[in-house]
């Protein structure tokens, strides 16, 4: 797999479109979205949010829209719990 070497000003960006076509969708509803990522996806995303705490799981707020951001071994343990 490819390294993601875009920046944080890209990454966000992306985010902020998903985040607008979803309000578009359902424009009185709350949007959430979960991404479950490898180690190498989710501290690349991290180091491009400036998040440098040792959380397995962060957050951001987009017009309202939360994405969550979770090590893939933290959703595989929530899947043997449902």
């Amino acid at each position: 797999m490819a390294t993601n070497k875009e920046g944080v000003n890209d990454l966000i960006y992306k985010l902020a479109n998903v985040a607008d076509e979803l309000v578009k969708i359902y424009p009185k509803g709350k949007s959430v979205v979960v991404f479950s990522l490898a180690d190498d996806d989710f501290k690349t995303t991290k180091l491009q949010v400036n998040d440098f705490s040792n959380s397995e799981q962060f957050k951001i707020d987009i017009s309202g829209t939360e994405f969550i951001f979770l090590m893939d071994e933290k959703l595989k343990d929530v899947e043997g719990t449902l």
